[in-house]
């Protein structure tokens, strides 16, 4: 019998999966943290330096300085007083004004930030709320396929044709989503929402290419001028043949994009032919002789006169310019369009390109081999993107959805610090040169003198400059030259006069209203702020622990589809397939898993042990991995048997590779992995037995957990999981010791812990 007894304790494992669980509120944590350490910084210096129109003024932030005051209220005492938990935001702010030379330097109070509490939420106005993670996909570029099917009457069940055609959809993180497609006539177009789908060959022209780089790097280019072919505007009638000059396509692009009627002229109704119309190149120089034979057969037959024709070409180039201009403010502009540095780092990878991470708007490049792998897509040469893989989705964790926030609150800032900036025309006091005897000189309104690098400004007609304003200190004004000899005093106007031109100091300037509205409205209105769940602490946990695909930037419940909400094989270890909600939401909500964890690019990864020669490298640690590095391992179950010494057993083993099962050798399993409870959430994991539960019984489970009220006298589960103690201490509502050791003493009033010194 004591064999048998030190047998079973020699061969137990002891348990130390339940040590590498992370603290459950650290997703929270974590990403609030990224936001005072980088985010706010980050939103700053992307605004710096505002100037005024005529760049003689300019104000710089120094966020690298920025310091928040502690809050007013503890947590407790906002929730008591129903007040907000916030930090007040300072900056040092730099002022120049380079006409008078005058720099000035000031702390500035920007405005309030909601600081989270340590449990992982926030408490505006005595309410507890959380923002909820959401999932999105990656920005970056995916190619997908449509399937075009052909009935031969409405009442037929299965089409007379099907065909598939593809698209590529460029996503960034702020500006215009872009899709190129190829449609049924196997034309490729550039599309945009609420905007005209344009020629993709006339579009690629328009971002600054020529047609010769066009047509050289693209593979079978003919395709690209298949949309040439015919008039879009008028499929029926051929265009004319001098359409391929690339001026002529800024013309149709303009004419496309912004102009809904044909242009008229005064004396005759021109046809739509007449968009095409041959243009000479930027330079001037022209392909053809400036009245050809084709511009001669035009005249005749729209009955023109020479200097009318020279007049259109002309207006008709303005007008190409602008449409350029239109692009370039579309996808080229910093200002309007962002993918960000992951979003470049996907495009690069994808199309395999070396742009810098620093340019994050579309280049001129991307475009053009974007459409170069959308018609080897098309000729099955590569293959299309699966959108619903977490390689292609990422998490805007808490405290990235508020940095986003800050940017909004900034760029209003900014509008309207510029507005007052170009109101006033400068830092300096309008003052006048008066003599040695102070006799007040009443200048023309065209002296606008220069002495001594002195602006005078022209005092206005009929006015005498009082003899009692006052005399300006030195100290408000900049002398490069030094003194003049004839400068004796500088008298201002008159106290009107100088109350206006002085009136622009930082403090007037800067405005704490942009800034505080534009936090308010997203903790206030946004989807992703919600109330927090209180019922438990299980409830408070998993709240905590969501992941939401709806919101701004993300799905609708309407438009959300099956592939969407369904469990696709990347989920393992990241997102739990059995905790959704039932009903509408249903695989749009999500839990993370228990050991899951984000990284800081917000990509979901989990941890694994690493397999050397057929053993279980416990000791090395954990390896974590995202969707994509996964793809390319052999992954075992984390329950697999192993020896006392961490080896598998010899017989072939079922594994994973991507998304097949199959059973390999024990020495060419590369991970396995850490825990059987791996795979799902917390609510679920706490669940005994629950592998032989109907999954759907586990959902109802999982969810019906959290709607348990709390008893007076807490008890043990008579089964349990072990994870029980971990979910009560993180949750924060149990009171834990800040380090471990032996406890000494309890009593009702105090419980002494005593720390072990090492």
């Amino acid at each position: 019998m004591e064999k048998n007894v030190k047998k079973v304790l020699k061969t137990k494992q002891p348990d130390f999966n339940k040590y590498f669980i992370s603290d459950f509120v650290e997703i929270q944590r974590k990403s609030f943290f990224t936001l005072l350490e980088k985010g706010i910084i980050e939103e700053f210096s992307k605004r710096n330096p505002i100037t005024n129109t005529k760049k003689t003024m300019e104000l710089f932030f120094y966020p690298d300085y920025y310091q928040l005051t502690p809050p007013e209220y503890t947590p407790s005492q906002a929730i008591m007083t129903s007040k907000s938990y916030t930090s007040k935001l300072y900056i040092p702010v730099q002022l120049t004004d380079k006409i008078s030379k005058i720099i000035k330097l000031k702390w500035v109070y920007i405005g309030d930030i909601p600081l989270m509490t340590k449990r992982g939420h926030f408490i505006l106005n005595g309410c507890a709320r959380v923002i909820v993670n959401q999932m999105i996909r990656s920005p970056g570029i995916y190619y997908q396929k449509k399937i075009y099917e052909n009935y031969s009457d409405k009442w037929s069940e299965k089409p007379e044709n099907t065909f598939t055609r593809y698209y590529a959809d460029l996503i960034c993180n702020r500006g215009t989503w872009l899709r190129i497609e190829m449609d049924k006539n196997n034309k490729i177009w550039a599309q945009m929402k609420r905007i005209p789908k344009i020629p993709i060959m006339w579009f690629l022209i328009a971002v600054g290419l020529t047609d010769k780089i066009v047509l050289k790097s693209i593979t079978d280019s003919k395709i690209l001028l298949y949309n040439l072919q015919e008039d879009p505007l008028n499929p029926q009638k051929k265009i004319l043949p001098y359409v391929k000059t690339p001026p002529a396509a800024w013309t149709a692009i303009y004419n496309i994009v912004f102009s809904k009627k044909v242009i008229k002229t005064k004396k005759t109704k021109m046809k739509k032919n007449s968009l095409f119309l041959a243009l000479p190149p930027k330079g001037g120089n022209f392909d053809i002789p400036f009245l050809s034979v084709l511009d001669k057969a035009y005249l005749a037959k729209n009955h023109l006169s020479e200097s009318e024709l020279i007049t259109l070409k002309k207006t008709m180039e303005l007008k190409a310019e602008q449409g350029r201009k239109w692009i370039f403010n579309r996808f080229m502009n910093p200002r309007t369009y962002d993918l960000g540095k992951v979003g470049r780092l996907n495009i690069n990878r994808k199309l395999k390109l070396s742009i810098s991470s620093n340019i994050t708007t579309l280049t001129p490049h991307d475009l053009l081999t974007a459409t170069n792998y959308l018609i080897l897509v098309s000729k099955g040469l590569r293959e299309i993107d699966d959108i619903d893989h977490l390689k292609n989705r990422r998490v805007r964790t808490s405290g990235e959805l508020i940095q986003m926030q800050i940017g909004v609150g900034l760029v209003r800032l900014e509008k309207t610090i510029r507005e007052k900036m170009n109101k006033i025309k400068s830092i300096k006091t309008t003052f006048l040169l008066s003599s040695k005897t102070k006799q007040e000189t009443k200048p023309k309104d065209t002296d606008f003198v220069n002495k001594g690098r002195l602006s005078l400004v022209p005092q206005k007609r009929g006015k005498k400059a009082s003899a009692q304003s006052k005399i300006l200190s030195l100290s408000d004004i900049t002398i490069e030259d030094g003194p003049q000899k004839n400068v004796s005093t500088f008298n201002t106007y008159t106290n009107k006069q100088r109350h206006k031109s002085i009136n622009l100091t930082i403090s007037n300037i800067m405005n704490t209203k942009p800034f505080n509205g534009a936090l308010r409205e997203f903790f206030g209105t946004s989807p992703l702020s919600q109330f927090m769940d209180q019922i438990n602490p299980l409830a408070e946990l998993t709240h905590k622990r969501r992941l939401s695909s709806m919101g701004p930037g993300g799905v609708t419940r309407d438009s959300a589809t099956l592939a969407i909400r369904g469990i696709h094989p990347s989920h393992y270890g990241r997102i739990c397939p059995v905790e959704t909600p039932e009903g509408k939401n249903t695989g749009l909500v999500n839990s993370l898993t228990a050991y899951a964890r984000v990284n800081p690019e917000g990509y979901i990864e989990t941890p694994f042990y690493k397999v050397y020669k057929g053993q279980v490298q416990k000791k090395t640690g954990l390896y974590f991995f995202t969707a994509k590095q996964e793809e390319k391992i052999k992954l075992g179950a984390a329950d697999l048997y192993t020896s006392d010494i961490g080896f598998l057993p010899k017989a072939s083993i079922p594994v994973r590779i991507v998304e097949d099962f199959t059973k390999i050798a024990r020495n060419e399993i590369q991970y396995v992995g850490v825990a059987p409870i791996q795979m799902i959430s917390i609510a679920t994991s706490l669940i005994p037995f629950f592998e032989h539960d109907d999954a759907n019984r586990a959902l109802m489970g999982s969810n019906m957990q959290r709607q348990a009220v709390p008893i007076l006298k807490p008890q043990r589960p008579i089964v349990g999981t072990g994870l029980e103690s971990r979910a009560v201490s993180d949750s924060g509502h149990a009171v834990t010791a800040k380090s471990s050791g032996i406890v000494t003493y309890i009593s009702s009033n105090k419980i002494i812990v005593v720390r072990h010194h090492s």
